[in-house]
């Protein structure tokens, strides 16, 4: 599953689905995070899933990934990192009236799914109907091919005569 950094041990438990599991009292499927730290930049590791502030976590983790080559490389991509994360601090919504607006859209957008309920809701009984009306039609051509049918039998047997 994952080939584990020679920096950090192997984790010991693992559950029936085979997924590593933390070394608490009660021990939980280890969850995937990655570093933020200029000395691990973006690197993958596993970790116990109680949040660190609230005091329960184990010291179970393990790197995913290698550790990158040199301090240059922790550098170049823990800036990326930190230039990523203000851009995207830049995307967020910080006026209320961009916030409001935001809501708006929201309102109008449900309104328009609910619409569309409504579209569907009526299109399937059109269906429904169309379909009831398909089979009184293909009841009366099977009606109407017997009723050729026998009509020219009987004329067949008149010209016969």
């Amino acid at each position: 599953m994952y080939a584990f950094s020679f920096k950090s041990k192997t984790p010991k438990l693992k559950n029936e689905k085979g997924q590593y599991l933390c070394e608490c009292a009660n021990p939980l499927p280890l969850v995937l995070r990655k570093a933020t730290t200029l000395t691990n930049p973006a690197r993958r590791f596993l970790c116990c899933p109680h949040p660190s502030w609230s005091g329960n976590q184990c010291d179970a983790y393990y790197f995913i990934d290698d550790e990158l080559p040199s301090d240059y490389y922790k550098y170049e991509m823990y800036n990326l990192m930190q230039q990523a994360g203000s851009q995207n601090k830049q995307k967020r919504p910080t006026d209320n009236t961009q916030i409001a607006e935001m809501g708006n859209d929201m309102h109008l957008l449900n309104k328009q799914i609910a619409e569309m309920g409504n579209d569907m809701h009526l299109l399937k009984t059109e269906f429904i109907n169309m379909e009831k009306e398909l089979k009184e039609c293909r009841k009366n051509v099977v009606f109407y091919k017997r009723f050729v049918m026998v009509m020219l039998v009987f004329v067949i047997l008149y010209l016969m005569k």
